[in-house]
């Protein structure tokens, strides 16, 4: 690489005198840009660094009207814990796994999804805007680093505006559950930042809520030590400086890693036995074989945004086979070159180790449960776009020597414009794609039509769009398409729970009730954990199983409502449920105490509120029914309007004898009108 950007000559780095402030005289020359910032009527650092994290913002706009997708229903829309701030305490021990709390192996992101649902509810438009803010912290804080480091500001502000606008980036940013990738990049880069300004105890603090958050910043320390010790725009620092930077870093990773273990007993929080760990299926060679084309595609999705995906389908692979000998034969060139030249060409070395450093969390040498993502190189990318905004700068200077001397100043940051324009329209295509989940399923089965997790979901989707009053033939027509979406899921994975699950909730639909139970009890025979929803499918159909004494449906009710709660205290879906069942038992008692739970841990989710009114009603308590009905208004008008319509016409004598005008204002739209 040319000079400028990085510092050095063409001959080698010894040869430069260098100033008092770090810089070689040549290297400064280089480094400075006709676009001179920070000089006398010239733009200022701090205006440039707004302007472009504005631009940032303003290309993530849409997503501000994007729905929750993907995770974001079982990490934080019903997620019971998130409601349960008085037993935040518990997340630190093994109750904390006991009561599968979500994501408990990462208790700086639960702590983080707590004060945000304390904060702002289940507004996704505030989510979004949340994950946009840490997006844009992240650019801002890397601007900061690179300054640190010595890099001229030109290569820091265009490898943020490069980073902030990366079209592989849109998964991190679009989907809420997945700002775990953004907080330990923002407290990753941030304690790089501590460390490099010597604030050590920072630093470790900060290292270790990066790792809080997700495990892959436990790679921070090796990136941090190549910055500093490959130090490509100023004199390296000490041997002391690196070992006690390097190791305020670990601690941080240490102390997670030792967690983890105290938590969970092993290193690995998903259990030796899950299913869902592709590398448990087929071993680790397999996996990591197929790993090697994985990694070259995200190099390749990062330079050239083609490809991208919402869903990627898992798969083994031989060391013989020519697309992984071809991608490990070029994956080790580039490591090669890399290590080649960290005496002459120390940014080279940077960017290319520094992103194999940061790749090694999430190149499925450690378990998990999806092989492939475009989140996983959100925080891999950074030395990639720093290596990029330097070979374009460098290519902008080059050009702008061939340019008339007024479109010298354009030339320059032509090249490094052109593909952040590029990157930036592919990014708003790329989100796009997660604006709902119907329409993510859709696009997830195009990319990667052989996933049975897109097919079952697809199933699913195809059931709860079915309305309950819709036609026989229409319902019968839609029970046939998600059977063949159940079937193709099957198909490709009998071993996982979701087409099992898809099946079973088709057999509810069609009252096939011993099909349900049946398909159930296949689910949970090969589900690791998120298993709230079938307890409560088996506690829900055990009642209605046709040839089987009533004695024999309530104990087996009975007992898959203790083993479910026993297991998920936190789930609003479960205690919903066995409100119905005992609701159906004539046990008002114990059917109010769980919608009174349900309500508590999913206070927006008006299925428990709607079910508590009509027990009320049928217990001849309209009044008592009203009063919880005004307690609960936001619940009741984020009901459907055909399941209030339903529940008013169910009960229209018992509300005539009481109608205040309390009721109505509780009713904008007219749903409590009595008309049929």
């Amino acid at each position: 690489m040319p000079s400028g950007t990085g510092g050095m000559t063409p001959h080698g780095r010894d040869d430069l005198s260098t100033g008092t402030d770090g810089m070689s005289s040549r290297a400064r020359e280089a480094a400075s840009p006709d676009l001179s910032f920070g000089t006398p009527g010239s733009l200022s650092p701090r205006v440039a660094v707004l302007g472009v994290l504005a631009l940032i913002a303003l290309v993530h706009v849409p997503l501000l009207g994007f729905q929750f997708v993907y995770d974001d229903g079982w990490t934080l829309v019903a997620n019971g814990f998130l409601r349960a701030p008085a037993d935040l305490a518990l997340l630190f021990s093994p109750e904390a796994i006991a009561r599968h709390v979500p994501d408990a192996f990462r208790p700086g992101l639960v702590v983080f999804d707590l004060l945000g649902y304390q904060l702002i509810g289940l507004s996704s438009g505030l989510h979004h805007a949340l994950s946009i803010a840490l997006h844009l912290g992240v650019c801002a804080v890397l601007v900061r680093w690179l300054r640190v480091l010595g890099a001229p500001f030109d290569l820091a502000l265009g490898t943020a505006a490069l980073f902030g606008l990366l079209a592989i980036h849109a998964e991190a940013v679009a989907v809420v559950s997945y700002r775990e990738d953004l907080l330990a990049a923002l407290l990753g880069l941030a304690a790089a930042l501590a460390a490099s300004r010597r604030r050590l105890a920072l630093a470790a603090f900060l290292s270790l809520g990066a790792c809080s958050m997700k495990l892959s910043a436990g790679a921070i320390p090796a990136l941090w030590l190549l910055a500093e010790g490959l130090s490509p725009w100023r004199p390296r620092p000490p041997v002391t400086h690196l070992l006690r930077g390097a190791l305020a870093l670990a601690l941080g990773v240490a102390a997670v890693i030792a967690y983890t273990f105290a938590l969970y007993g092993a290193l690995d929080p998903y259990g030796a036995g899950n299913l869902r760990v592709f590398s448990h299926r087929v071993g680790l060679g397999p996996v990591l074989a197929a790993s090697l084309p994985i990694h070259l595609g995200y190099l390749q999705q990062i330079l050239v945004p083609l490809g991208l995906s919402p869903e990627y389908t898992d798969r083994a692979a031989g060391l013989r086979e020519p697309a992984v000998l071809l991608a490990g034969a070029a994956l080790l060139a580039l490591a090669g070159y890399g290590l080649a030249c960290a005496r002459r060409r120390p940014l080279v070395a940077l960017a290319i180790l520094g992103a194999f450093a940061l790749a090694l969390p999430t190149s499925n040498l450690f378990p998990m449960p999806n092989m492939r993502a475009d989140r996983f190189m959100y925080l891999p990318s950074v030395p990639v776009c720093l290596g990029l905004a330097a070979l374009l700068l460098t290519a902008g200077r080059w050009l702008s020597r061939h340019v008339p001397e007024d479109m010298r100043l354009f030339a320059r940051v032509a090249p490094l414009a052109a593909v952040v324009v590029v990157q930036g329209s592919v990014r708003v295509a790329t989100a796009a794609v997660y604006r709902d989940n119907s329409h993510l399923w859709g696009v997830a089965h195009v990319r990667a039509p052989d996933s049975a997790r897109a097919l079952a979901v697809l199933g699913e989707l195809v059931l709860r769009n079915v309305p309950a009053d819709a036609p026989r033939e229409d319902k019968a027509l839609a029970f046939a398409r998600a059977e063949a979406h159940c079937r193709n899921a099957e198909r490709h994975d009998p071993r996982y729970e979701l087409p099992q699950l898809c099946f079973a909730r088709l057999a509810a639909a069609r009252e096939d009730w011993p099909e349900a139970y049946r398909r159930y009890q296949a689910a949970l025979a090969v589900s690791p954990d998120r298993n709230a929803g079938i307890f409560a499918g088996l506690a829900e159909v055990s009642l209605d199983l046709p040839a089987t004494s009533e004695t024999t449906r309530t104990d087996l009710a009975r007992r898959h409502l203790a083993e479910g709660l026993a297991s998920y205290p936190y789930s609003p879906e479960l205690h919903a449920t066995a409100g119905r069942i005992f609701h159906r038992l004539a046990d008002p008692e114990q059917a109010t105490l769980h919608y009174q739970r349900s309500l508590a841990l999913a206070p927006e989710r008006p299925e428990a509120l709607l079910a508590n009114i009509e027990l009320l009603l049928d217990l001849g308590r309209p009044t008592a029914a009203t009063e919880l009905l005004l307690h609960e208004k936001t619940a009741w008008l984020a009901a459907d309007p055909d399941d209030r319509t339903a529940l008013v016409a169910r009960h229209r004598d018992a509300l005539r004898l009481f109608e205040p005008s309390s009721i109505l204002s509780a009713d904008p739209v007219g749903v409590l009108a009595h008309e049929p």
